[in-house]
């Protein structure tokens, strides 16, 4: 069929084979356009190009949604329209068309159009049955800000519900006899210039996702209301049905994230030379440090990150998830080719950040209480007792088989390796150990959990979702994952003062990094000001010195504090571990769990089935404890 045999009764007939079936509906509509229906809903969304103006980007908001028809020419779809209203109708008891057009400038307020604010028009027929349909639309519609500028809304009783010139998408003899309904929605296209032929993309895609969720609450009010369908939430009805351009993005991106080991790439190989050559010279000057080879072209891997279709996915939260992430990868990326140089600190506090007042002031107070005079022996202690790499990996290979045999498909590995400079690290799924390590044995499981059982756990659980990203990591995702893996320490009974008093060193020394200080200034600071063992100080400032300033340390106690906030609002802890998340990414995956796109995770972390760590999470969700109200308590 060619387009310009127009929409036929077979094509027609086709989408309706197709609903009633509850097969997906995806096609080009003959004339120009697309008709999407993942599923059978009880609602529409119609955008039609307007023939008396100038319109381009509004096409594009009414693809968030689950089932749309949006036209690029101006082909009558008024039979096409009818037929999905009338077969859908016919499963739900009742339907609701709703149709997204955009205004001229000149229909606004000239405050609207000089600020950009955002300002929709809402019309219902007079009188309208669908009295909190519309008004949940109009309270939604009005939470939208684009740059701080909250929307207006007005709501307009008429008896034609469509854009001038146009008559209503649905006959209104068909939608009283078949309980058919009719909502408009006409917006200021802030997104375009006012002749409509300048296109602004980023505050298209900034309304995208505000708009598609203040519909979904109209849907959802709408099924609730008057439909045998009985949704739980409002996300329910958003889309399931995973387009192509998805599919290439995310393997595309997972592809250049596995190109390179990040931590790797900025971490010294002669880390111990440096501490011998620095002892040697009495803890003056700045070590020098070598790193690994960069096996990659960085101008062509930026290159293929930008050429990835991440423009043309229809949904706008995986839009925004590979957006941040490609911009991350972007960062991180230009961090490599500047390594060992003074931009290196600058890119790095861009993507990690700097240290907050409050963090800093946090970190103070956790290093004079738990101050080495108070606690003599601290650190001696931790080492007492200790076990080589090669004993730690034996432990470390049975906490991973115990998963194993929950979810076989498991496939991590350990490695003792002679390049690490951490005492262990997870990289690609995979344990590495350094060969020089030992580790104290009343930390062995609370290392494991960390490592194993945080970590290893999310890489896995994000390689059961049907997105890579879950798994390689979303943008941002390190805080949380160290803040999850710290609280698995202090569950498991396995967090020690010395733990602790390393955590908040690290987030001093990058304050001071920040400022400026010298590698030999931090050096003093710690042991000097705040009694570390010369080893423990060049250990911590080496991590933060790394590439030319990493500022990534100070994310291990500003996660925990996270965390333990988010547990003090009782949030649930499923979202923790379906994979490699950051904070702000939580109700995005609640989100996309309700849609169904996201599976239950196949593991979960041993510790959080022993009865000791069940108690010690009810007491700070209870007493809604920070990690002072930890230490002062005396719970470590």
């Amino acid at each position: 069929m060619s387009e310009s045999e127009g929409i036929t009764p077979e094509f027609i007939e086709s989408v309706r084979e197709d609903l009633i079936s509850n097969r997906p509906v995806r096609k080009r509509v003959p004339g120009g356009g697309m008709i999407h229906i993942d599923r059978q809903l009880p609602f529409l969304c119609v955008y039609r190009k307007p023939s008396n103006y100038v319109d381009i980007g509004t096409k594009q908001l009414v693809y968030s949604e689950a089932s749309y028809i949006a036209m690029e020419s101006n082909e009558d779809i008024s039979e096409l329209v009818e037929a999905v209203c009338v077969t859908l109708k016919d499963i739900f008891g009742a339907f609701l068309v709703l149709e997204v057009w955009a205004l001229p400038y000149s229909e606004f307020t000239q405050e609207v159009q000089r600020t950009g604010r955002p300002a929709f028009k809402i019309f219902s027929e007079q009188p309208s049955e669908l009295l909190s349909t519309i008004e949940s639309l109009s309270n939604r519609l009005k939470q939208i800000s684009i740059h701080r500028l909250k929307a207006v809304v007005e709501v307009i009783k008429t008896t034609k519900v469509a854009p001038e010139g146009e008559e209503p998408i649905v006959g209104e003899d068909l939608r009283r006899r078949r309980d058919i309904h009719l909502v408009g929605v006409a917006l200021f296209p802030l997104y375009h210039d006012e002749k409509g032929e300048t296109l602004y993309p980023i505050k298209l895609r900034k309304l995208r996702r505000s708009f598609a969720r203040a519909l979904k609450y109209a849907f959802f009010r709408f099924a609730s209301d008057f439909t045998s369908s009985c949704p739980t939430h409002f996300a329910m009805l958003g889309r399931r049905l995973v387009t192509r351009a998805v599919w290439e993005s995310d393997k595309a991106l997972a592809e250049i994230d596995d190109a390179f080991d990040f931590l790797l790439q900025v971490t010294p190989v002669n880390t111990e030379e440096a501490w011998l050559d620095f002892k040697k010279e009495k803890f003056k000057g700045t070590p020098y440090f070598l790193y690994r080879p960069r096996p990659f072209d960085i101008i062509d891997v930026k290159r293929r990150l930008y050429e990835i279709p991440i423009g043309k996915i229809e949904d706008p939260i995986l839009m925004d998830l590979f957006e941040q992430k490609r911009e991350e990868l972007d960062r991180k990326l230009t961090m490599l080719a500047d390594r060992d140089t003074e931009n290196f600190l600058f890119e790095s506090i861009t993507t990690y950040g700097k240290v907050e007042k409050t963090l800093l002031q946090t970190a103070k107070e956790m290093l004079d209480m738990l101050s080495h005079k108070r606690h003599e022996n601290v650190e001696a202690d931790a080492q007492k007792d200790a076990v080589e790499a090669e004993t730690f990996a034996r432990y470390a290979k049975r906490e991973i088989e115990y998963y194993k045999k929950i979810y076989p498909q498991l496939s991590s590995r350990v490695y003792v390796r002679e390049d690490i400079v951490a005492g262990a690290m997870v990289s690609g799924g995979d344990f590495l150990i350094s060969k020089s390590a030992h580790f104290p044995k009343d930390r062995i499981e609370a290392l494991l959990h960390h490592e194993i059982g945080t970590h290893i756990l999310t890489y896995i659980n994000g390689l059961a979702q049907p997105f890579n990203q879950l798994h390689t990591g979303l943008s941002g995702y390190d805080e949380m994952q160290e803040g999850i893996a710290v609280l698995s320490e202090y569950l498991c009974g396995g967090i020690s003062k010395a733990r602790l008093r390393v955590l908040a060193a690290r987030v001093v020394a990058v304050a001071l990094l920040c400022e400026g200080r010298s590698f030999c200034e931090v050096f003093s600071v710690l042991s000097d000001r705040y009694d570390f063992g010369e080893k423990s100080a060049f250990t911590i400032t080496t991590r933060v010195f790394r590439g030319g300033g990493l500022t990534k340390d100070a994310i291990y106690l500003r996660g925990l504090v996270g965390v333990l906030e988010y547990l003090h609002g009782d949030g649930p802890l499923e979202p923790l571990f379906m994979g490699k998340i950051a904070a702000e990414h939580i109700p995005l995956v609640e989100e996309l769990q309700w849609r169904g796109i996201l599976k239950p995770p196949p593991l979960w972390p041993r510790y959080l089935e022993e009865s000791s760590a069940k108690v010690r999470l009810k007491e700070i969700r209870d007493e809604k404890l920070g990690i002072l109200d930890l230490i002062e308590k005396g719970y470590i």
